[in-house]
């Protein structure tokens, strides 16, 4: 198998795909402090459902709504928009 010499590459990169950088996006700051606060405050939300609420049955679903909720709302803020 014969190679071609580099000067019929000329100078430079050789050829192929071309590379670009992986940009990632950077979290600000103030999403993830008020996605965590927001999180434990749903967290101990349902804690305080499940220590209160008489019906064991009805306080579970309370505190799982609740958690979820939180939880959900949490990431949509935590997690940046692409587009």
């Amino acid at each position: 198998m014969r190679t071609r010499p580099p000067e019929v590459h000329g100078p430079g990169t050789p050829p192929g795909p071309e590379q670009h950088p992986v940009a990632v996006p950077q979290l600000p700051l103030s999403n993830a402090v008020a996605a965590v606060v927001i999180a434990i405050a749903a967290l101990l939300g349902a804690i305080a459902v499940l220590l209160v609420m008489p019906g064991e049955l009805e306080a579970l679903g309370s505190a799982m709504t609740i958690a979820g909720s939180g939880f959900t709302l949490a990431a949509k803020i935590a997690v940046p928009r692409s587009g």
